[in-house]
Formats: C-alpha cells, sequence, structure tokens
C-alpha cells in the first residue's frame, strides 16, 4: 500500500515538473513580450521567490512575471489547463503558514505590474488613483504624496499595496478616511476560470462585498481604482511625532492613561499611538516600552504630551514627518529593519477593545525571557490606530468583521531562519503572548486576517456571525468552486 501511495506521488510530481517544464511551448507565446518565466537554479527564480518570512516557503516548480492583465489571465488559463496550482504574490508578506501547503506549481510575481497614476477623474470625494496589483505600499505613498495627495495606506513600504486592501488595510489615516477597503472605488479581478471583470458596488456588488476582508480567497488583483485626498490645509502636510521609550515599572500607569484616550466619547480623528515592547539591555535588564505617538498637524498638543512627560519617561524625542516618514519613524520604510527579508518570523495577531495592563505584564515578562533563546530581537506589536473613520462604515457593508475593536496587538518574532528548532519555539511563545492577552477579557479570538499565523479558525479570522461566513462559503462556491485560491487562510466551504 505504502510503495503505491509512493508511486503516485512520484508519477504525480513528474507530470507536474513535466507540465511546468512545457512552459516555453505552451505559456511563453501567449505573454507579453516583456513577461518573464524563471526556472529553479537561476538567479532569477531564487530572488523572486524570496519572502519576507524565510520560514514561510512554498514551492514552485516556475515562475512568471507577468506585465499586464492579459498575462495573469494566460497564466491561470494554463495552470487550470495543466491541472498544476497557481500563487500570486507581490510584496510576499503573507505569513500564514498554509501558504506551506502550496508544492510544486506556477507562481505569479505581480511585480511586473507595479504603475501607479493619479487620475483627473474625481468622485463625491475627491481624487481617485489606479493602481496596479503589483504596486508596494511605499510606492503609491510616494507617488501620491509627490502629486499633492494624502491617502490610506499600510505602515508598511514593501506590503504589497492590493494584499493590504484584501485583508482590510490599517494605516496612519483610517481616524479620517476609515479602512483601505472602505476607499475602494473597484477592482478589476481575474477569476479562477481566468476570465477578469470589474468589480464594485455596481458590477459584482456580491463579490465587491467579499473581496474588502477575504478578498485572497476569490481572485487575482491587477488594479485598484483607489480613492485618495487632496492635501488642502497645514494638517494634512504630517504628523508631529513623540517617541517615548518608558522602562517597565510605567507599564500600568502608561496604559491606564492610555485607555482614557480610548475610551474618549470625542476621540480625535488626529491621534495615533503605536507600542512596541521589546529587550533592549543597554537601558534595562526587563523588556522596555517604546511608545510612538502621532498628531496630525503642526504641533502636539499639550493635553497629550504633559501626561506623559509626567510618567518619567527614559528619554523622549520629537519629530515631525510626512506619511512615507511615518513608515520610516517606526522602522518599515522600503530600506528599514522591519521590510528586510530573510529571517524567519511568525505574528500573531488579537483585536482588542482597550489594554489590560495587567495582561501586558504578564506579556512583558514573557518577552523577558526571550534573551539568549535566538528571538532577542522579536517586539510585541502594540498598534491603536485612531478608529473614528473606520466605525463610521456600516460593518455589515463589507467582509471585514473587526470594527469594533480599538487595538491591533501582535507579538512578531524574528530569528534565523536556518535554525529549524526556533520555528517551534516561537510557535510556543506566540501561543503564550495571544492567550495572556486575551485572558479575562470576555472577548474571542478576532485575528487581523493580514496578519494571521494560520492556525486561526474561519471563525475568528472571518467574523463569528453566521450569516458572514455562510455569505463568503456562497461567494467561495460561486466564484471558485475548485478551491484554486486555497492557500492562504482559506474559507472552508
Amino acid at each position: 500500500m505504502l510503495a503505491a501511495v509512493l508511486k503516485a506521488f512520484f508519477l504525480a510530481a513528474v507530470a507536474s515538473a513535466a507540465a511546468v517544464g512545457d512552459l516555453s511551448k505552451g505559456l511563453r507565446p501567449k505573454l507579453a513580450q516583456a513577461a518573464e518565466i524563471y526556472t529553479p537554479g537561476t538567479p532569477a527564480f531564487d530572488d523572486a521567490k524570496t519572502r519576507w518570512a524565510a520560514n514561510i516557503n512554498p514551492t514552485f516548480d516556475a515562475i512568471v512575471k507577468v506585465t499586464s492583465e492579459a498575462d495573469v489571465q494566460a497564466t491561470v488559463a494554463y495552470a487550470n489547463a495543466q491541472n498544476v496550482p497557481f500563487l500570486a504574490f507581490n510584496g510576499g508578506h503573507g505569513f500564514s503558514k498554509t501558504l506551506n501547503n502550496f508544492k510544486g506549481g506556477i507562481g505569479i510575481n505581480m511585480r511586473g505590474m507595479k504603475k501607479v497614476t493619479i487620475s483627473n477623474e474625481r468622485t463625491s470625494k475627491g481624487p481617485v488613483a489606479y493602481i496596479q496589483g503589483g504596486a508596494k505600499s511605499g510606492e503609491v505613498i510616494g507617488t501620491a504624496w509627490a502629486a499633492g495627495k494624502t491617502l490610506v495606506a499600510g505602515a508598511c513600504d514593501c506590503t504589497g499595496f492590493t494584499g493590504v486592501t484584501l485583508g482590510g488595510g490599517h494605516g496612519w489615516m483610517q481616524g479620517q478616511y476609515g479602512l483601505a477597503i472602505d476607499n475602494v472605488v473597484s477592482y478589476r479581478v481575474v477569476l479562477a476560470n481566468s476570465t477578469a471583470i470589474t468589480v464594485s458596488a455596481a458590477s459584482n456588488p456580491d463579490l465587491f462585498w467579499g473581496l474588502r476582508g477575504a478578498g485572497h480567497n476569490f481572485g487575482i488583483v491587477t488594479q485598484v481604482h483607489y480613492q485618495v485626498y487632496d492635501r488642502t490645509t497645514p494638517a494634512d502636510e504630517g504628523f508631529s511625532t513623540k517617541v517615548y521609550i518608558f522602562t517597565h515599572d510605567a507599564l500600568e500607569p502608561l496604559f491606564t492613561l492610555l485607555n482614557t484616550w480610548l475610551r474618549a466619547e470625542s476621540r480625535p480623528v488626529e491621534l495615533t499611538h503605536f507600542g512596541v515592547l521589546l529587550n533592549i539591555p543597554a537601558i534595562s535588564p526587563k523588556p522596555i516600552i517604546q511608545l510612538l505617538v502621532f498628531w496630525q498637524g503642526p504641533s502636539f498638543p499639550r493635553k497629550y504630551s504633559d501626561p506623559l512627560d509626567a510618567l518619567n519617561p527614559y528619554s523622549v524625542t520629537s519629530n515631525y514627518t510626512d506619511l512615507a516618514g511615518a513608515n520610516a519613524l517606526v522602522g518599515s520604510n522600503l530600506d528599514g529593519p522591519n521590510c528586510a527579508p530573510g529571517f524567519g518570523r511568525q505574528t500573531f495577531p488579537v483585536d482588542l477593545v482597550e489594554w489590560s495592563p495587567a495582561n501586558l505584564r504578564t506579556v512583558l515578562n514573557l518577552f523577558a525571557e526571550l534573551p539568549g533563546t535566538g528571538l532577542d530581537t522579536s517586539a510585541m506589536l502594540l498598534e491603536a490606530y485612531a478608529v473614528n473613520g473606520v466605525k463610521l462604515v456600516d460593518a455589515a457593508s463589507t467582509a471585514f468583521p473587526l470594527r469594533h475593536g480599538n487595538i491591533l496587538a501582535a507579538p512578531t518574532f524574528t530569528y534565523d531562519a536556518s535554525n529549524a528548532t526556533q520555528d517551534a519555539l516561537a510557535y510556543s511563545y506566540g501561543k503564550k503572548v495571544r492567550e495572556a492577552m486575551l485572558a479575562g477579557t470576555g472577548q474571542k479570538l478576532g485575528a487581523y486576517v493580514n496578519y494571521a499565523i494560520g492556525d486561526e479558525s474561519n471563525e475568528a479570522v472571518y467574523g463569528y456571525e453566521e450569516w458572514r461566513l455562510e455569505r463568503l462559503r456562497g461567494l467561495k462556491k460561486k466564484y471558485d468552486p475548485q478551491g484554486r485560491f486555497g492557500f492562504f487562510e482559506r474559507i472552508e466551504v
């Protein structure tokens, strides 16, 4: 029996390799001249498959760098005809371990489609942009800002912009304008059967609902028609920032203070805080708290800085930055440390309503155990963007299930990817931290899909309301009945 299974596996592998090996004859003539096909053993292939998290390693028999929507269609059609899987990628930031289930097939590298165009068109909200499916967030921000526009974009330059919009899209400007998905006018999408369609509130509105929050399950986005905004006031030009470093003894009073900001009835759209717990032995033998506070506008209000200053911070640094600089300030610019590929990385997202100082103390103590384990440079991300614009949008209007929350907390473990034992150790600590963050809150796990580690239930990622899951299952059956898009946080039907 075992011999038969092994033989079948071997024959399937040979058949897959043979099918992909015919790309030069079966697919190449159907691609644009500028498109490229990379095969294993070449530097271009190795470079194209490099991911942000090196422990996530889908294996490809070939990679096609597409340059147009027609290239995407041709590649999907070819893969379907040969009965081999396909997987589209851009920034390579998806770190759900479910991606490791991709074994042998065709990678679709979207980086040949990265044009960003600020259009002369306008909606009732202002100007719009056309963003191809291979653009990175930093490229979109840079183009829009140079044109005098602002927008909602991810807080990390090296993530693929379209991937951010498919999962929700948190960012510095969401207090004013909502999530990235709330600013999508329409998508161009290649479906599992290789057809290309426009998806918007007026065209295929059922799929438009599903793409905004669970979009990785339904197609390959080749272009986003996206809302951007004119910069018309001094406040639109950037952020006054303060970076505080506190030692661990300030934890309880600090997060008690931050809760008053979260609970304020008239929470200002301009105010965001972004915290990190990490080990810096030169400052303290226990993990320190780095708190970045952003105020959109030319000066930082003392109403918010004075109470922080009264907590005796180890240091305070003030700055003024534009939107691109905000990403650089957290180390997530294209050349920043948080964008460096090749490390093992695991993240365990938890959506929260407010801070629990007691739970954070438990987490800090867990991070205090990391020095000497090989996880020393890991950090606990504590993201609390303004949510005013997010909560103005009807929670039922998109597939995104987490509009009730105020906080995106996520331990992010970074380590030497060549040491396999670190994978298990990071996973063990991630589970402990996630459990600690939820302790006593009465909340079920809500896991932001773009940060998902891959062990979460569909309910945790896509919402516990039965109607949400039923609607998503129905869309999956309609638009991807064979489950071709099944490698990233798959909707179980």
